[in-house]
């Protein structure tokens, strides 16, 4: 790291305004709804990191107690912590899909639907008046894949992505590897989440959410297509800057998306870091919120904190047996 490494945004004593249920409206007439955080800075303005996901914005997530950020009342699922950085200068945008959570509609998961509707989400938030019109995105897994279709549409507000550990090729990198289909953690995680939307409270509130057949398109579209296509990244498209984030762990289904990110990507600006670990204990570190608040800070702020100085490509290099982490070159 170089000396402006230290340059980064440091916390402040901000109030924090936490909006639920906010409703953000799609060029469609169809409105989702979001719950924002950030601070109360007097008439200051900040820049926004934003997500958009089917995980249900209000469920909170209880991390394991050796994660290095600790439990609070603001938790979810993959997503940034507002206690940590709100005090930074940073709102939070955390949109409920549509046909999820709150959100109304029909559900589609991983689809160019979805894309559209978070470059609406973008577009908007940047216009509100607490918003400096800059907007960033950040988060682990499918709030990391939204994150490839919507550069790829190239929305004006979008100042930089960093899809941390996240598919970009829906056919190959989820759906169909080597042509197989990846019926184990397809079906899993759809069941999964047909539950938690269905089973208890979200059902009293949206009792038709996540209502897509989505086992039976992914079947029936077994051979690569435009249906593929189309929820997939489209590398010439995506220029804006880019942090590409993997695990060497992440195999099954990430590690291709964030490696295919780097070197396709037509992005000028792009970085590549791969880290080992858990799916989440490396995001939620202080290291790795280092690295996420650099480079948020030097495309949302304009502070050279000096990351583009530095090489390219960061990675950790194992060596076998130890269970500590293991240092990057």
């Amino acid at each position: 790291m170089t000396d402006k490494s230290k340059n980064v945004s440091q916390a402040k004593d901000y109030p924090l305004i936490v909006e639920k249920d906010v409703q953000v409206p799609l060029r469609d007439g169809t409105v989702l709804y979001a719950d924002i955080f950030r601070p109360d800075g007097g008439g200051e303005r900040f820049p926004v990191i934003m997500n958009i996901g089917p995980y249900m914005k209000d469920k909170l997530w209880v991390p394991p107690p050796d994660l290095e950020e600790k439990a609070n009342p603001y938790m979810n699922w993959e997503t940034v912590n507002p206690l940590w950085w709100c005090p930074r200068g940073y709102a939070l945008l955390r949109v409920d899909t549509r046909g999820s959570g709150k959100s109304p509609g029909k559900s589609e998961p991983s689809s160019y639907q979805e894309a559209l509707d978070a470059y609406d989400c973008i577009e908007w938030v940047a216009k509100r008046p607490w918003c400096n019109g800059a907007v960033g995105t950040c988060g682990i897994s499918y709030h990391a894949a939204f994150q490839w279709r919507v550069a790829g549409l190239q929305p004006p507000s979008l100042k930089c992505i960093m899809p941390w550990e996240g598919r970009a090729d829906q056919y190959r990198d989820q759906a169909y590897h080597g042509g197989i289909f990846a019926m184990g953690f397809i079906a899993t995680w759809h069941n999964r989440n047909t539950a938690l939307h269905l089973l208890g409270k979200p059902r009293s509130y949206n009792p038709d959410s996540f209502h897509n057949d989505m086992l039976w398109h992914y079947m029936r579209n077994d051979l690569d297509s435009e249906y593929w296509r189309m929820a997939s990244a489209r590398w010439d498209r995506i220029t804006v800057p880019l942090y590409s984030v993997g695990n060497w762990g992440g195999f099954s289904m990430h590690l291709r998306g964030n490696t295919e990110g780097y070197l396709c990507a037509a992005s000028k600006h792009k970085k590549l870091r791969i880290h080992s670990g858990t799916h989440y204990h490396p995001f939620h570190s202080e290291e790795g919120r280092m690295d996420q608040l650099r480079w948020f800070d030097y495309w949302l702020k304009g502070v050279d904190t000096g990351i583009l100085d530095e090489p390219p490509v960061k990675l950790e290099i194992r060596t076998g047996g130890s269970r500590e982490r293991y240092p990057f070159r």
